[in-house]
């Protein structure tokens, strides 16, 4: 079976598609109140395809980027973050992983000062 390049890039649209759709499913899942945003699953999409645009590559990340999102609506679209994310010298995934590195320790510290 041979498929044309639009073939397969609808059939990657789908796959991705379907992704998003079982990630939403366990986030919903984990914050039961976000099965009522109407909002989510068009919010994940953009996200995800954001995500590509980065060049992210390991799932742990896609996963925690998407859960965010779900959380935080549109964090990656705030000047700042996006400033950070699109840094130039060192891969937009690594920056990714510095910031929730930053925003754990955050939370810590304010639990710890409570």
């Amino acid at each position: 079976m041979q498929l044309t390049d639009e073939q397969w890039a609808l059939l990657k649209v789908h796959e991705d598609h379907n992704y998003v759709a079982v990630i939403r499913g366990d986030i919903v899942r984990d914050y039961p109140v976000l099965a009522n945003d109407p909002t989510l699953r068009d919010r994940l999409n953009a996200a995800y395809a954001r995500t590509k645009e980065l060049e992210f590559v390991h799932e742990r990340q896609i996963v925690q980027f998407l859960y965010l999102e779900a959380i935080s609506p549109g964090f990656y679209r705030k000047p700042g973050v996006a400033a950070w994310l699109e840094k130039k010298g060192m891969p937009s995934e690594q920056r990714f992983d510095m910031m929730m590195d930053v925003a754990r320790a955050k939370l810590r510290e304010r639990m710890e000062n409570k």
